[in-house]
């Protein structure tokens, strides 16, 4: 709207002069009224037709043969406004306008252009005798209201608020509008007054205490905006939007204990949407750290969600998140199962099953759903990684390569895709094939290259084959850095100096192993007693 204003006025300004011109020379011709209402009576053919150009031709010739024609002029607007002609058609308009001051509908076409010009008082100056002149007028009264709050004479806006509700009756807009005056002016007695008002005409509606409570809060009035939301509750105790108003004023008082207790009130309450117990959930989360006492407060509203709403997944998932958090598995995996019988497409219902018979070492039920999973979510990585972990686990190996393989397509975080291929590494090489594990490793180093993990058992599967031993030594040097405790890390560390021959640094460390080794490892004493034997100890 700014741009075509802008245009409207950049083009009006260059060009009305010299248009004028040409308008009054071309329709100087001689009058002649019949020639001129046949093409105004075609011209109007050709406007119903919607044959915008032959309309224009039409009336264009109309105002040759008459050029004072006001009628000819007013149709002409139009259709130059319609094919863009803006400042022809504003040129028009207000010559027609000017050649019948009487003509309620020229005036108020030229009103709409002083009105998208930004023209407001120039428009103001049209409507005022225009509004007295046709008093029942209503749309004509409501837009010079609109003005006069555009331009910010508010005094004038009032009185003429106080015209048109004489003439419709009371109205919610015009009362908007008036209170939002008051609002502007600061006029904190008034709109208190008004609303009172308001009150005594309609004391059933809820809406008039709702505002006034508001403003009693805004005035630092606490008591008395406490005691008008009571009173809503008097008037209509299922009134939807209470508690939330309620809900507000506590909190913003610094009563949280209140403000949670209206919380639980409006999801409990039947009369408030479920979209509407939604936002001022999320709105309460958003606001409050996390903390135990939050997530106690999270127990209870998805309790009464589910209470209130026992068909709806919403209070299901929020209860079943607290139980994750609380890591309980057995109610986190009960509660998710009842949110995939309410949505069996529901993604954090699939996920957080899953999650849930993962802690509990339920690997064929992780299995089984994260297969299900993938009907619904075909390119999520996250329901591969589980199938693909779960079948490793029940030593369905091939299966889990196969899972593992089509999930790191679909990944694009690098840790992530990290772990993918980590996982792999260690199951090609249980199944032999070095050189599909060894490639899967250096997958994983290129993007984490501090994956402990991966950096220990790179190097030990190399150290064993005696392959790239500096290379193994570079890494499970990195490791041991890394975990300078881990026996696990240390054995590694010291095979790879071993099949250097750096024995006596292997000794060392395999020393050190060995002590922080919980329990004797067959594998810990077969490399000590290699590494000895070298030592001739």
């Amino acid at each position: 709207m700014k741009y075509r204003m802008f245009l409207l006025l950049l083009l009006l300004g260059c060009s009305m002069g010299s248009f004028a011109q040409t308008m009054e020379s071309e329709f100087a011709g001689k009058p002649d009224k019949k020639k001129n209402a046949t093409y105004f009576s075609n011209g109007l053919q050709s406007k119903y037709r919607e044959d915008t150009e032959g309309a224009i031709r039409n009336f264009e010739q109309a105002l040759h043969y008459m050029p004072n024609d006001a009628a000819s002029m007013f149709e002409l607007s139009e259709q130059y406004y319609t094919v863009g002609r803006l400042d022809d058609a504003f040129w028009m308009i207000e010559k027609a306008a000017e050649l019948d001051p009487e003509n309620k509908w020229y005036q108020m076409r030229l009103g709409v252009f002083y009105r998208e010009l930004g023209q407001l008082g120039d428009f103001i100056n049209l409507y005022e005798p225009l509004t007295k002149k046709y008093p029942d007028d209503m749309e004509m009264l409501s837009e010079l209201i609109e003005a006069y709050l555009l331009t910010e004479q508010f005094d004038k806006a009032l009185a003429k608020m106080d015209v048109l509700e004489q003439q419709i009756g009371q109205n919610d807009f015009i009362t908007e509008q008036r209170l939002g005056v008051y609002k502007r002016q600061g006029n904190g007695k008034k709109l208190v007054a008004e609303l009172e008002r308001l009150i005594k005409e309609n004391p059933e509606n809820v809406r008039y205490y709702s505002l006034l409570a508001q403003e009693y809060a805004e005035m630092g009035k606490d008591k008395e905006a406490l005691k008008t939301y009571e009173k809503i509750k008097e008037v209509n105790p299922n009134d939807p939007y209470i508690n939330v108003s309620l809900l507000e004023f506590y909190e913003k008082n610094g009563d949280k204990e209140k403000a949670f207790n209206e919380l639980i009130a409006a999801i409990r309450n039947k009369s408030l949407d479920i979209a509407t117990k939604a936002n001022i959930w999320d709105y309460w989360m958003g606001k409050n750290e996390k903390s135990n006492e939050i997530d106690e407060q999270a127990r209870q509203c998805g309790e009464a969600f589910i209470e209130t709403h026992p068909d709806n997944k919403l209070g299901y998932l929020i209860l079943g998140s607290y139980y994750i958090v609380e890591q309980n598995a057995l109610k986190s995996k009960e509660i998710y199962k009842q949110v995939l019988d309410i949505d069996s497409t529901d993604f954090y219902g699939w996920q957080n099953i899953i999650i849930s018979e993962s802690r509990l070492n339920e690997n064929e039920n992780v299995r089984q759903h994260a297969i299900k999973a993938l009907k619904y979510y075909p390119m999520q990585p996250v329901f591969y990684w589980y199938a693909g972990v779960a079948s490793a686990v029940l030593k369905i190996n091939d299966e889990a390569i196969n899972y593992l393989e089509k999930g790191r397509r679909y990944t694009t975080d690098k840790i992530q895709l990290s772990n993918f291929d980590a996982f792999l590494g260690d199951l090609y090489h249980e199944q032999g094939d070095e050189e599909k594990a060894f490639d899967a490793y250096e997958r994983t180093l290129r993007n984490d290259p501090d994956n402990v993990l991966v950096l220990n058992n790179y190097a030990y599967y190399l150290a064993v084959k005696g392959q790239d031993l500096d290379k193994a030594l570079e890494m499970s040097t990195k490791a041991i850095a890394a975990e300078p405790d881990n026996p696990t890390y240390l054995d590694t560390h010291a095979w790879v100096l071993y099949m250097k021959g750096d024995y006596r640094e292997a000794e060392k460390h395999m020393k050190k192993a060995l002590k922080l080794l919980k329990e004797p490892d067959e594998t810990y004493t077969k490399h000590y007693e290699a590494i000895m034997d070298k030592l001739k100890k």
